[in-house]
């Protein structure tokens, strides 16, 4: 099977089986009548790591069993200067804007995602690994193999808009405002990701701004705090 059919398959069947295993209500009933921490934490992580299952495990399994070697598509070689500085000039449009947006009470009603009242270390800990854990998944289904694959195929271009617009559907159920902004940042780290061949600029970005956002959320939410 050529490598990109496969990225088409994985891509599709691995977000059908995350959202199903992950956001249908019955997996949120059983979540919910196992208590308010279960339903407000743990639900949390597992929607994570069955997304790294789901969007990472599984498909890197599948790709070593059609000969290819997941690691060569997104992480071609260690993280570089070049990287860093990419990661740190958008870490700095990043903060300010989530910000001023953190506090939005339509930011507030989602954000952050896990719902307990009091989080202590442990929680704060978690919360960062299974981010980034997701994360990389994630960026290693769309940007690594979804689009490193179409680039060996088609116009490097094309290939970046098809996966921007994947990308930003990925993103309707977050609400408009993300699924807008999913397209800008879609397609400079697509473009990224192709110049350096690698995914370490995408996954970076990725981490800041869901833990930048998280934590800001955390901090303006009036019924959350940490526990010191």
């Amino acid at each position: 099977m050529p490598v990109f059919d496969y990225a088409v398959a994985a891509l599709t069947l691995g977000f059908i089986a995350y959202f199903f295993l992950s956001f249908s209500p019955s997996v949120i009933e059983r979540w919910q009548a196992k208590g308010e921490r279960a339903h407000a934490y743990y639900l949390v992580l597992y929607q994570r790591y069955v997304g790294v299952l789901c969007l990472g495990l599984l498909p890197a399994v599948g790709l070593l069993l059609l000969n290819h070697a997941p690691w060569t598509y997104g992480f071609r070689s260690s993280i570089t200067l070049y990287d860093l500085q990419w990661i740190g000039g958008l870490t700095l449009l990043i903060l300010p804007v989530n910000y001023f947006n953190a506090r939005k009470p339509d930011n507030l009603a989602m954000y952050p995602q896990i719902r307990l009242k009091e989080w202590t270390t442990s929680v704060v800990l978690h919360n960062i690994l299974s981010w980034a854990a997701y994360l990389l998944a994630y960026e290693w289904l769309f940007r690594g193999l979804f689009l490193m694959s179409a680039a060996a195929i088609l116009p490097a271009s094309t290939a970046v808009l098809l996966t921007t617009a994947l990308y930003a559907i990925a993103h309707i159920p977050k609400g408009i405002k993300e699924t807008i902004g999913a397209i800008p940042l879609g397609l400079l780290l697509g473009y990224l990701t192709l110049r350096t061949q690698n995914l370490w600029i995408a996954w970076g970005v990725h981490v800041v701004l869901a833990l930048s956002n998280s934590f800001l959320s955390l901090y303006y939410h009036p019924d959350m705090r940490l526990k010191r």
